[in-house]
């Protein structure tokens, strides 16, 4: 009976995409509630938080060329067109496996009209109609016949659409291995009564029927996520559907984040996406080179408007936003009348053997971004502490505001003398609140410093000790964030509009601001390196300019998102210039070239039900290139948990500390930090920088070459200099391969695998 009562306890407070399609029988279900007298850990392990062990592959169905025309070849692959509908297929010469854009015998799978026109044909539009309806057209919807011509590296098709009349033009070039896939701006004409909304460019392509093969989808969520081709008895009839750098703020309408409940999805801070068929066997990763601030990656599993698992891409070219007509917030949802201009630009690169599986696809995409100047080796990657500190916090009054002293510059070197003096020999120190009237209220004023956290005099002297001792003192920031009430900018001027000419606003624990036009930003920013110089500050910690992307339509300094990232580039170069090292919040992927550090590295993905696993993409790409911290360790729940998997994801630890009670900011914007007191967390800190430089002391500068599973909630990353470390998240001893490795602990294993 205590078996039958804790299995519905489970399943009432688990997601339900942590219980397998298995769950059916009564044999099945008895099983389970064994494991359950023996703790909830195995559905735990089960859940799309870890990575699953992979099984045996199923045979792949053997592909066949016929009606296809060869267009072009290499040592690597060969590409085929069909002429009628522009649907490639692409051949692994050294597998022999064939990749379809669309599928084989459309007839056999339940797929309506519209679906079997979007399947087969390379391009999909949405668009608007003279009457204002969203209509959509395919190639093969009004029988389009595509102009193509051949050549020695692929082809161009000129498309006139037969129901829109709307013009596209398609390149397809093969280039070793990979294919391009390009639609320029200037191949892209409106119709004479219809206007371009949206364009899908072979969306189909790497679909896979149910479960008819071994395989996923890897969609760039959070740290990265897998959609496994399998069935499941909690089936979603939703898709995954991300902006790329996060949603347009200048057309979404104003968000109030005190009345959100929800989580949130995770920002996509890089173009990428794919899919395996048969692991370790045939896969590719396909990276948007161009168009990327108007993308978005779209992931579908089986059972969502078709049997098929499938995940592409689609590009805004007109954007939907709401017109208000009244101060009540009456009004319209209406389309943008001029289209966004950019290129679309993808490259699809295939792999096979040993790379076809999620980890190849992120070794791969390191060297993309090792080959085009985006990643280089002059980071070090050792391992290191991240230690922030709040200085001071605004905290509101009846007459005026004052400040929460939460610690004093002069704190820094005797928190980093006791940290040393317990063998944490390696760190870096971040501050908050240092701004004249606390942390949040005063950007984009910078300086003078708040007296209660120390003066200009403090300031230098610490930087000074820290720097005889080899060790960075940032000053935290933001180049973004204007606070309502602040100095240093224009309300009316400076300030980011939204095409509907709404100020761009944010309201946080009662605190109002907005975001600055990009180009007041970098105004802004150049002033401000000139103060840091003064003070002698050479690194600063720069929070949201990295992270946030949008369109500023300020009649005085309008730019577009893809303006923005050049604007942003510029400022992030201007502090390199000026020798200040950038510690980057999330940075999206444009900003990486620029940074020190990588901060608040996503540990997981956002869980979706249809998403079956969690696995590091982010953190094998960069490993090596760049160090990158976990997020704050004093708001886990499960210290323990997130130190193993820190170890296993290659992160160092963080923590967001002060010399004062937390109680002290329960009626500041800073009442979400609930513990920081450094004397209660020393210990802690001192024991997570121990594990952490005992395991990934071994691996410093070096990059991931392999993960395994090899059971639930035990894996094993592989690095390029030979070593292994296995972690153990389970509660129960374990040995892999001679090694044994205690009860949520880890080893290190020298040799490889």
């Amino acid at each position: 009976m205590f078996k039958k009562i804790l299995l519905a306890m489970l399943i009432a407070i688990l997601p339900a995409s942590v219980f397998a399609e298995s769950l059916t029988s009564k044999e099945e279900l008895e099983d389970i509630e064994v494991e359950t007298e023996l703790g909830e850990e195995t559905l735990r392990f089960d859940s799309n938080q870890f990575t699953q062990p992979e099984g045996d592959n199923k045979p792949l169905p053997e592909g066949n060329l016929e009606g296809f025309t060869k267009v072009t070849e290499n040592d690597k692959l060969a590409l085929y067109v069909q002429e009628e509908s522009l649907a490639i297929k692409i051949q692994n010469k050294e597998t022999g496996y064939i990749w379809h854009s669309g599928v084989d015998n459309a007839d056999n799978y339940r797929l309506n009209n519209t679906w079997t026109d979007m399947v087969q044909s390379a391009i999909t539009i949405d668009y608007l109609d003279r009457r204002g309806n969203i209509k959509t057209e395919s190639i093969l919807t009004e029988e389009t016949k595509p102009s193509i011509q051949l050549n020695d590296n692929g082809f161009t098709a000129e498309i006139d659409f037969r129901g829109s009349s709307i013009e596209v033009v398609l390149n397809v070039t093969l280039e070793d291995e990979s294919i391009v896939i390009d639609v320029p701006d200037e191949g892209v004409q409106d119709g004479t009564y219809n206007k371009i909304v949206a364009m899908k460019v072979y969306p189909f392509l790497g679909a896979a029927h149910m479960d008819d093969i071994t395989g996923y989808l890897f969609i760039p969520d959070g740290s990265g996520a897998l959609m496994r081709f399998e069935k499941s008895a909690f089936r979603s009839d939703t898709p995954f559907i991300g902006s790329i750098y996060g949603e347009d703020e200048g057309f979404t309408k104003p968000k109030n984040t005190e009345d959100v409940y929800t989580y949130p999805a995770q920002t996509i801070s890089v173009p990428v996406y794919g899919a395996v068929h048969g692991v370790k066997e045939n896969a590719f990763i396909t990276s948007i080179e161009e168009g990327q601030s108007y993308g978005r990656i779209l992931a579908y599993p089986s059972g969502a408007s078709t049997d098929f698992f499938w995940v592409t891409s689609d590009y805004q070219y007109r954007f939907n936003y709401f017109q208000p007509t009244s101060k009540s917030m009456g009004g319209f949802n209406v389309y943008q009348e001029e289209k966004n201009n950019f290129n679309i630009k993808q490259k699809v690169m295939f792999l096979s053997d040993e790379e076809a599986d999620y980890v190849g696809m992120a070794n791969r995409y390191q060297q993309h971004l090792e080959e085009k100047g985006t990643l280089s080796d002059n980071n070090e990657d050792k391992v290191d502490l991240r230690l922030e500190l709040l200085g001071g916090e605004t905290k509101k009054g009846l007459i005026w505001n004052s400040v929460e002293q939460m610690t004093e510059i002069q704190d820094i070197p005797r928190f980093v003398e006791e940290l040393e003096q317990n063998d944490v020999d390696n760190l870096h120190v971040v501050l908050r609140g240092w701004t004249k009237g606390g942390l949040t209220g005063t950007l984009p004023q910078k300086f003078p410093l708040e007296k209660k956290v120390g003066s200009k005099g403090d300031l230098e002297e610490t930087i000074q000790t820290l720097e005889e001792k080899d060790i960075p003192f940032y000053l935290h920031t933001d180049f973004t964030t204007a606070f309502d009430g602040a100095s240093g900018f224009s309300g009316s001027k400076d300030v980011s509009k939204k095409i509907n000419g709404q100020p761009m606003t944010q309201s946080h624990f009662g605190y109002s601001s907005y975001y600055l036009s990009p180009a007041k930003s970098l105004d802004i920013a150049k002033k401000d390196a000139a103060d840091f110089k003064d003070h002698g500050v050479e690194n600063i910690a720069v929070e949201t300019t990295a992270s946030k992307l949008f369109s500023d339509f300020n009649k005085g300094m309008s730019s577009s998102r893809a303006e923005m990232i050049e604007l942003n580039q510029e400022l992030f170069a201007h502090y390199q210039e000026q020798n200040i090292d950038l510690s980057l919040y999330r940075p999206n992927d444009y900003a990486w070239g620029y940074m020190d550090k990588y901060l608040d590295m996503p540990m997981y993905s956002s869980n979706y039900m249809f998403v079956t696993d969690t696995v590091p993409f982010l953190q094998i790409v960069l490993k090596g290139y760049t160090p990158y911290y976990a997020t704050f360790s004093n708001f886990s729940h499960n210290p323990t948990e997130e130190v193993l998997r820190m170890i296993e994801f290659g992160a160092y630890p963080s923590f967001y500390l002060t010399r004062e009670s937390a109680q002290l900011l329960m009626k500041t914007p800073s009442r979400g930090l609930y513990t920081s007191e450094f004397a209660s967390w020393k210990e802690e800190l001192i024991s997570q920088y121990s594990q952490v430089k005992e395991s990934l002391g071994k691996v410093e500068n070096s990059s991931i070459v392999d993960r395994i599973v090899h059971q639930q909630g035990v894996s094993e990353v592989v690095y390029e200099n030979g070593v292994s470390i296995i972690v153990n998240y389970t509660d129960s001893d374990i040995t892999i391969d001679g090694t044994t490795v205690a009860a949520t602990s880890f080893s290190i294993k020298e040799g490889g695998n």
